[in-house]
């Protein structure tokens, strides 16, 4: 799931290029969402609300590789065309989960994951596919992140689906804000004052907003709207190793 890169802002002197894991999936100062403007929007389930997930086809999920830690496939499943994570909409056993074979939980780079559904979601109004994005974000793209994750750090789940707006981090600049924690070529920072992607936010999608595609997917960040940006897996970085990895897989 997310992890958290500090415990405290003294740590940061200390650190070197690690980052000191810990559980951290990161929605605050957002708002309620009905899943129809989002309905490319899943939550895994595991033991109850587990990751976010992004719908690619009716039987391809996006996730993010940290989501599949620990997880028993059998028991592994997603729910879409729902606002609400414990109810309602459709449930789909997961058949295949195949993380980023270079997936570093340390460094969270190759954050990315597809899902193979054991049985195809049925398209409406409340359950669609995305577009991938071809190019990676420039900066200041108005973007929204959306999921059932805490409104604050070391808070709760929602029941309920929630969304916020961010704008997209120029690379050089999230990596100084960074500073000595890595920030790697695939990865892509967004973030605005007070809004931030949360605890058990990851896998989910950062859509942009002019053109309602998957620009990325959530990844990891310092605590949750604490100053710094958060931190997604770049989907146009990864676009030959999604399509490769479906094609091999389904």
């Amino acid at each position: 799931m997310y992890f958290e890169s500090l415990i405290s802002l003294s740590i940061v002197v200390l650190l070197s290029a690690a980052r000191i894991p810990g559980p951290e999936e990161r929605i605050v100062g957002g708002y309620s969402m009905a899943i129809k403007d989002v309905p490319w929007q899943v939550t895994l389930l595991h033991n109850g609300h587990d990751c976010g997930g992004v719908i690619l086809s009716e039987r391809v999920i996006l996730t993010a590789a940290q989501c599949l830690k620990g997880v028993n496939l059998k028991r592994y499943s997603v729910r879409a065309g729902s606002s609400h994570w414990s109810k309602g909409g459709q449930v789909v056993k997961v058949q295949k989960a195949i993380p980023h074979e270079q997936y570093n939980s340390q460094t969270d780079e190759n954050d990315i994951a597809v899902l193979i559904l054991a049985s195809p979601l049925k398209f409406n109004s409340e359950v669609q596919k995305i577009d991938l994005a071809d190019k990676s974000p420039k900066a200041g793209t108005k973007s929204l992140v959306s999921g059932w994750g805490h409104t604050k750090y070391d808070g709760q789940i929602v029941p309920t689906l929630n969304g916020v707006e961010l704008f997209v981090v120029n690379h050089s600049d999230c990596k100084k804000a960074f500073g000595k924690i890595m920030i790697t070529k695939d990865m892509i920072c967004a973030s605005a004052h007070g809004k931030d992607s949360c605890q058990f936010d990851s896998g989910g999608p950062l859509v942009s907003v002019s053109d309602r595609k998957l620009i990325g997917i959530v990844s990891h960040g310092i605590k949750c709207a604490f100053g710094y940006p958060g931190v997604y897996a770049d989907v146009a970085y990864f676009q030959n190793w999604i399509t490769n990895t479906i094609k091999q897989n389904i």
